[in-house]
Formats: C-alpha cells, sequence, structure tokens
C-alpha cells in the first residue's frame, strides 16, 4: 500500500489540506496499462540537458547497486475524459523527468539482446489492446503525448525512425536517446554481471510524491506553489493556464486561439492586452497582484466556457494588434490617427477604443465615423499634452466615458456629434482646451521637453500635402542656439535683453525646427545655419519658410514665426463642432469640488469623478466610502498606515479608519478581506470634509482631482416646469 501522507497549501488565505501519496515512477505511472499521460500544449517543450540525463543515470545505477529508494521530486497530474477506453491525465509538474524516463526505456529496449526483455520493455511504451476492442491508434498507443514539436519526434523515436529525427541543436529527443544509448553500452562493458534488467530495477526504485488532482482543485493554484522550477508565471501564463490546462480540447484551443493571440501581439504585448481588457470589462481597476484573481471572477461571473473567454479575448487580442500596428484595410487617415496615439504614448485611450471598435464592427458606424471619433481623440490629447494638464485622470476618463455618452442608445444615431458634445460640456480638468488656451500654450510652454510630441507636430507641420518625412531620421534643432554662453554675434542679435529672450524663447515653437543634421549645425551663428539647412535640409521647406528669409533672429522673428506655425496647428488639429448638439447637462444638477463643504447642504448627490472616472452614487454617505475604496485600490499604504496608528484628520475628534472595529464610530468594513473600517454616521457636510481631507492625505487636487455633481433636495415650481 501506498503511504499517506498530508500536505498543507496556502490558498487565499484559508489553510486547505491535502493528501499526498508516494508513488514509483515505473510501477505506478510508466507500466499500467490503458493510461496517458499529455503534456499541455502551452507547456515549454521538453529541454533536459545532457548533464541531466547522466546524472540521473548515475542515481538509477547507484540505488539498484545499492538496493535504496530515491525521491527525484513531485509528480503532479489531474484526470482528463477517458478516450478510447484509455484513462487521460494532465501531467502540471514533472513532465521532464516523465519524458527522460520514457526515452530511456526505449533506449533500454533498443539496447537489449535478449527478447523477452526487450517485448518486457516496450510494455512500458504502449497501450495494449489485445483483443482489438478498442480501436486504439496512434495517438492513443503511446503512454506518453507530450506537446506538439515533441511529440512528433517522440513518434519517430518509438517508430525507429532515427534517420528522419531532428538532429540539430533543438533535436533534444534525439541526443538525448543516443546518450542513453552510449551510457547503456559503458555500463553494459563495465561489468560482464551487468544487465539491461539491472538499470531497469534500479528505475523501479525512483519514488515521487505523488499528487493527483480532482475535479475540484484548482489545478493552476497548486501549481503555482509546488512548480518545482521556481520560476513566477507571469499574468498570460496564468491565464493561458487556466483556460486550458484542463481542457479536454486543449489542443484545438491552443492552436485555433492561444497562438493566434501570441501571434498578433507578440509576448511583451501579452501582459498590457490583459490588463487592458480586465479593466475594460471590471468595475473599478485592477492591480497587477489582482489580476489573475479579477480574471477568475469575470470568468466565473460571465459564465463563459473555456471556448467562449478566449473567443472573447481573441477578439479583442485583433482589435488591439491594430492599435499597435494598424489596419491597411481601414485606410490612411484611420492609421494616420492611430499611429499619432501610439507616438504620443495616449495608451490609456484603448479602453475606450475597445468599445468604439466594437461598434464599428458591428456596423453602428462606418469608416467616415471612426476616422472623425480617432481624429479627436488625437487632436484632444495634443492639446491636454500641449497645455500640460496631468494626465492622472485620463484612464479613469476613458474607462466609464463610453458608458456615459451612450448611456442613452439614441445617442448613436449622431455618434460623432455624441462624443464630441459631451468632450465640450465637461467642465473638470478633462475639458477640452479652448482654441485660445492652446495657442497660447503653444506658443509660450516649453515644447521641447516633450520630445516626442514636439517632434510629432513639427513633422506634422512638414508633411502636409507631400512626400512625408520619416521622423526617426530626424532630430529637433534649436536655431537659436541652447548653449547657455552663446557666442558674441548671438549675443548681439539677440540684444540687450539677450539672456532673457534666450531663458524665454529657447524652447518654444518659434525656435525649434527639424534636422537630419543637428550634430553639424550647433552653436553656428545664424546666417550658417540658414546656408545648413538650405543645402542639407531641402525636404524641410515648410517649417523653414520663415527661417531663410531672415537676416536676423530675435524675440520679434521667433514670435511671429510662432505665429504662423500655431495657426497652421489649429488648422491640422482642430477640434470639429458637432452639426447636432447633444445636451448632457441635467439643468437640476451642478458639479461642486470639495472647497466648500456648505455646498452640500440639502443637496442630493448624483455622482463623483475622481481622477476622471465617474461612479454613480446615491448618498453622501455612500460617497465618502466609495472614495476611500478607489483610493485604497489607488495606493493601499495611506490607509493602512492611518488604520494603524488610529489617525485623526485635523480637527476630528475621533479616527477614521482602524483595524480594529470598535476603533472607529459606527464602524463599516472598508472592503472585504481588507481588515479595516471606517467610520460613518456623518451630515453631508462632514462627508464632504472627509473626503477633502482624505484627498489631501493622498496629495490629490482638491479642485482639479474630484468633482461630485448634487441638486437642491427642494425644487421651486418654476423648476419643476423647466426640468420637465
Amino acid at each position: 500500500a501506498k503511504n499517506k501522507v498530508h500536505y498543507k497549501i496556502n490558498k487565499e488565505r484559508s489553510i486547505r489540506l491535502m493528501r499526498i501519496e508516494s508513488g514509483r515512477m515505473l510501477n505506478d505511472y510508466i507500466q499500467p496499462n490503458k493510461k496517458q499521460y499529455c503534456i499541455p500544449v502551452f507547456q515549454r517543450d521538453y529541454a533536459w540537458t545532457s548533464e541531466q540525463c547522466e546524472k540521473l543515470f548515475e542515481d538509477i545505477v547507484l540505488v539498484f547497486k545499492k538496493d535504496r529508494e530515491h525521491f527525484c521530486g513531485s509528480f503532479v497530474y489531474a484526470p482528463l475524459p477517458t478516450r478510447k477506453h484509455i484513462d487521460r491525465y494532465i501531467i502540471i509538474d514533472g513532465q521532464q523527468r516523465f519524458t527522460t524516463l520514457y526515452i530511456l526505456i526505449k533506449a533500454l529496449a533498443d539496447s537489449a539482446t535478449d527478447e523477452s526483455d526487450k517485448a518486457e520493455l516496450e510494455k512500458y511504451l504502449y497501450n495494449e489492446d489485445k483483443f482489438n476492442r478498442y480501436g486504439l491508434d496512434d495517438k492513443s498507443k503511446l503512454k506518453l503525448k507530450p506537446v506538439k514539436t515533441d511529440n512528433d519526434q517522440l513518434q519517430l523515436l518509438m517508430a525507429g525512425k532515427l534517420d528522419k529525427m531532428n538532429k540539430g541543436k533543438d533535436g533534444i529527443i534525439y541526443h538525448n536517446y543516443m546518450l542513453f544509448r552510449e551510457l547503456i553500452a559503458t555500463f553494459l562493458a563495465e561489468d560482464p554481471d551487468n544487465s539491461i534488467m539491472m538499470i531497469h530495477d534500479g528505475m523501479d526504485s525512483l519514488i515521487c510524491a505523488d499528487i493527483k488532482l480532482d475535479q475540484d482543485d484548482d489545478a493552476q493554484e497548486i501549481f503555482e506553489r509546488i512548480n518545482s522550477t521556481g520560476i513566477k508565471l507571469g499574468l498570460p501564463d496564468l491565464i493561458r493556464n487556466y483556460v486550458l490546462m484542463t481542457d479536454d480540447d486543449q489542443e484545438r484551443l491552443y492552436e485555433e486561439y492561444w497562438l493566434v493571440m501570441q501571434e498578433l501581439l507578440s509576448k511583451d504585448r501579452m501582459e498590457s492586452f490583459f490588463l487592458d481588457y480586465l479593466n475594460m470589462k471590471m468595475d473599478g481597476f485592477t492591480k497587477e497582484s489582482e489580476a489573475y484573481r479579477d480574471f477568475k471572477q469575470i470568468y466565473l461571473n460571465g459564465q463563459y466556457t473555456n471556448e467562449s473567454m478566449l473567443s472573447e479575448l481573441l477578439h479583442y487580442a485583433k482589435q488591439y494588434h491594430i492599435f499597435l500596428n494598424g489596419d491597411e484595410s481601414l485606410g490612411s487617415e484611420i492609421n494616420s490617427a492611430l499611429d499619432g496615439l501610439r507616438r504620443l504614448n495616449q495608451t490609456t485611450v484603448y479602453l475606450f477604443l475597445f468599445h468604439i471598435f466594437d461598434d464599428y464592427e458591428n456596423g453602428v458606424i462606418d469608416k467616415t465615423e471612426l476616422a472623425k471619433v480617432l481624429n479627436l481623440l488625437l487632436h484632444y490629447s495634443i492639446r491636454r499634452l500641449i497645455c500640460e494638464i496631468g494626465s492622472n485622470s485620463l484612464r479613469g476618463l476613458y474607462k466609464t466615458l463610453y458608458g456615459r455618452i451612450f448611456a442613452r442608445e439614441e445617442n448613436k444615431v449622431h455618434y460623432y456629434d455624441a462624443i464630441v458634445s459631451f468632450m465640450l460640456q465637461m467642465t473638470s480638468k478633462d475639458a477640452i482646451p479652448s482654441d485660445a488656451d492652446f495657442v497660447q500654450a503653444l506658443k509660450e510652454r516649453n515644447l521641447y521637453r516633450k520630445n516626442a510630441l514636439c517632434k510629432y507636430i513639427l513633422a506634422t507641420i512638414e508633411n502636409q500635402g507631400k512626400e512625408k518625412l520619416v521622423m526617426d531620421n530626424l532630430t529637433i534643432e534649436h536655431i537659436m542656439p541652447q548653449n547657455k554662453n552663446l557666442s558674441t554675434a548671438w549675443q548681439k542679435m539677440l540684444g540687450d535683453d539677450w539672456t532673457s529672450v534666450r531663458e524665454r524663447y529657447l524652447h518654444t515653437l518659434g525656435n525649434l525646427t527639424l534636422t537630419a543634421h543637428n550634430s553639424e549645425l550647433g552653436d553656428s551663428p545664424f546666417h550658417e545655419k540658414q546656408e545648413m539647412l538650405l543645402e542639407k535640409n531641402t525636404h524641410v521647406t515648410v517649417l523653414n519658410k520663415d527661417v531663410m528669409d531672415k537676416t536676423d533672429w530675435n524675440a520679434r522673428t521667433i514670435e511671429k514665426r510662432a505665429e504662423r506655425l500655431t495657426g497652421v496647428i489649429l488648422k491640422l488639429f482642430p477640434i470639429e463642432q458637432p452639426k447636432q448638439e447633444i445636451e448632457f447637462r441635467d439643468p437640476r444638477y451642478t458639479l461642486y469640488t470639495v472647497e466648500d463643504s456648505r455646498n452640500a447642504t440639502y443637496k442630493h448627490v448624483d455622482y463623483y469623478e475622481l481622477l476622471g472616472e465617474r461612479v454613480n452614487v446615491d448618498s453622501f454617505a455612500f460617497m465618502v466610502r466609495s472614495v476611500a475604496r478607489k483610493l485604497f485600490d489607488l495606493d493601499s499604504s495611506i490607509i493602512e498606515a492611518m488604520a494603524k496608528n488610529h489617525e485623526k484628520f485635523p480637527t476630528w475628534l475621533n479616527p477614521v479608519f482602524s483595524y480594529e472595529e470598535t476603533g472607529v464610530k459606527n464602524p463599516v468594513e472598508l472592503k472585504k478581506d481588507a481588515g479595516i473600517y471606517i467610520s460613518t454616521g456623518y451630515s453631508a457636510y462632514d462627508c464632504i470634509c472627509f473626503i477633502r481631507a482624505l484627498l489631501q492625505k493622498y496629495d490629490l487636487d482638491i479642485v482639479e482631482d474630484f468633482v461630485y455633481s448634487a441638486r437642491p433636495t427642494k425644487y421651486t415650481k418654476d423648476d419643476q416646469e423647466e426640468v420637465s
């Protein structure tokens, strides 16, 4: 009988008791008939080195000579549906050892000179169907089914077709088989009494920790904790294993869905795709440390099957590929806008684009409308960047934007108009910057430090209506040099106040151009720069139009050039106004900041916006708890420290967070499993004070980063008539 032991696995804060038994690699797994062990299609290929094979062979010989057992690690497996009366299992941990032993048995059988020994050894390799009752084929005869590339090589080995096997550096199965043949021959030559079956008996002494999972066991969770390699799995690995590990049809699903996704996105883009997918699907935002748990929750709540989940993931992966690489079939205007968003690193917009592209693919909008939306988003992004509006609210804005605009389905009739109307009516810092603010920022702000943005804008100015400049070959050139110690000629040209002129205009639009010869231009006098720009930058003409005809370069000429270029930029990046304006503002509601807590008195709250994300609420009390949870998710350490220290807000009498239920007034659990309680039971006035103090603890702007919408709890008769 097997020795029964117990093994504790810490699984999501609960201790789960699992029974582990000792098993013999040869006798309990490889020898029994009508069994097949499958390597998941997504597992790494067989990769044991010659050194590992030699060490295993030495151990086998040693345990035979000393007549003792040898522990060789854990063997974790789970049942798969039976096929052709063959009991099938998936190997979760131990595939490398199992495959190596299987190859060694083949080498032993092929080395045997005694036919009875040879026949006994070959029985280990194949499932038998003496009376041809089960209709076994080549796939079910072998007791091991590796991943596809290894399986092809193993089939050739078992068929004795060594000449057709891969003998290159990737032919590991072939090389390890040949190594075992050599080791066996050496062992037999060492002593005339040595035999093939001695090696067999040594293999029979290899024992392992037998861990057979039940259907209810979470194979992936257990695999993570006992994975002998100790390599931490990334989010894509965890998701892949979750939807494929125990699926009976895993090979087809892997090839039809997962491999396609992997080829579309490449490994380095898979994780960002999954995070964006999760943030698009779930309420709130996920964290990298919690993303796998959130994925499983979405899977379970949505009642997905493995195939339906993979189908949805592939659908959005195809869209993500377009976001990252474009698609010729969409036309130049759409691809140009997507390219601009990529170059400016506006990846947060993808949360919104998933929905937009769904509508395009479902025929709600056509290419013309899609192009208008993408250009709006690009031009909006450029204006925000130029006007230096903080980006910390963008993720929240783009996550909730679609739902806010198209909460009324009829708004899709005027698709672009609905989006631009909403964005023009926003009153938070996420509102579209006006033309006046945009122009002023273009003329006065340091454009050079935003290198990617600066190069993109300058190249777009130059590229209009002619052969496109290759941006990667260009650098940004300052016409007035960057050198603090300007030459006497430059000082004289700039005037008596040259230091202030240099400081004010150096990195602004009016003083910047593009060149492929930056190192050559350097601190040259103005007239020499003109000659170089004329001789070597003949392809840069639009930008240099009002540089080449000047005799001087100073504050006046820089301002005049900036005036011309801003006019060009306004035409290149306009905000196309709606043909049919759609009203989103409810006249009953007003947006408030938390500056003045008295605004909340006798009000009914409708929603709040925190860092661009809109959250609907029905009371000030709920708003406090919701904001606290959002900030806790943003950075748990601040609230954890407050709870640990029973910290009070300035002028408050009692702590606001505590790990002890009795530590705060009217305690309510802040978040499941956080173990922190938040105080409650405040007036609307105090609720706003609470939120303001908490925002300040998080070093957020109480005007720009948070607003709430509320209306008076009582209306006049005129108000009611106006609303109706």
